[in-house]
């Protein structure tokens, strides 16, 4: 018998010995966007650290399902690797909200600062859903753009219609507050309803509003960060088990790796498109400091309204203290 093993060994490498275990990754984004390249960049970068005992076959610009789909097929087996953006992940884990909230950072150090914070408790919430939390992103700062009027106070924005998403109750909770009026569209809707008048508004990452060709239909940019657009990479603790620990570590670490690496490139990109806009006509209209403490002040509320519904108030007084102490 080990005469056998010797041989064997000698003939087929003893990683070669084990079975390759082949991960399913989905995501809405399309191929050769920066979202598809830094997760080529990661699946090829986990099969090379495992000898190519572990393969992720990428299925790409929402073949696998939209996000809601993608998440049963998650919690199922079904797919194993998933990226999310912050309403899909607030429907496991409502706690990681907190990273959405309106005007609650001023700066990505204060993101920083309260990913750092909140992320072991965010880890241990989706683990109990039976998901591995393996990396925190961001799509960027969400900027409102309007078509009719230019807004910079509380005022301009009441009965302004603007786009929002269908079942998410950190945006209702917002929108409410702010009195502007929501128009629930899907993605492929939102520009044609801005060119017959459907919605006069939207928010979006600059990058994003160019990618999605919204801003062609936007006179005004107002120049005050509304919010952060959260996101993360899912994987499913059964795929996790079937991973050696060698490979459970290599697996986890890679993706918030490349994680870590896709926010600080779409940072660079929204940076860019930001400019891309004025340069293209987009008006930059800004808020005075009275203005913007009024905004700000209506932000508190939305904040605090939400305690007991998405946070508690405990987690919600260490991300302000963490967000305070990077400023």
């Amino acid at each position: 018998m080990v005469s056998r093993f010797l041989l064997l060994s000698f003939l087929f490498p003893c990683s070669l010995l084990f079975a390759e275990v082949t991960l399913k990754y989905a995501t809405l984004a399309p191929e050769n966007t920066v979202w598809a390249k830094t997760i080529k960049k990661c699946v090829d970068e986990i099969a090379a650290k495992t000898n190519g005992q572990v393969q992720v076959k990428v299925f790409y610009g929402g073949i696998a399902g939209d996000e809601p789909s993608v998440m049963r097929k998650l919690k199922t087996g079904t797919v194993d690797i998933a990226s999310f953006t912050g309403q899909t992940l607030g429907t496991v884990v409502p706690e990681s909200r907190l990273l959405e909230l309106p005007y609650f950072f001023e700066n990505t150090r204060q993101i920083d600062a309260v990913v750092a914070k909140i992320y072991p408790e965010l880890s241990k919430k989706f683990m109990a859903q039976g998901i591995v939390l393996a990396g925190w992103g961001e799509n960027g700062f969400v900027y409102l753009m309007s078509k009719n009027k230019p807004i910079t106070k509380y005022a301009d924005m009441q009965g302004v219609k603007i786009w929002a998403p269908k079942g998410d109750p950190l945006v209702k909770a917002m929108l409410a507050e702010y009195g502007l009026v929501p128009v629930y569209l899907g993605f492929e809707a939102v520009l044609p309803q801005l060119k017959t008048g459907g919605i006069d508004a939207f928010y979006a990452p600059p990058y994003g509003a160019i990618g999605l060709q919204w801003f062609r239909e936007a006179k005004y940019i107002t120049n005050s960060r509304l919010a952060n657009a959260a996101g993360a990479t899912l994987l499913s603790k059964s795929a996790y088990d079937r991973l050696s620990a060698e490979q459970k570590k290599i697996v986890h670490t890679t993706l918030e790796k490349y994680a870590y690496e896709l926010t600080q490139e779409l940072r660079r990109e929204n940076e860019k498109s930001l400019q891309i806009l004025l340069n293209k006509g987009v008006q930059k209209v800004e808020p005075n400091a009275e203005e913007l403490a009024g905004l700000k002040a209506t932000a508190v509320k939305v904040q605090d309204k939400l305690v007991g519904e998405l946070y508690s108030r405990e987690l919600l007084q260490a991300a302000r203290k963490a967000r305070d102490g990077a400023k």
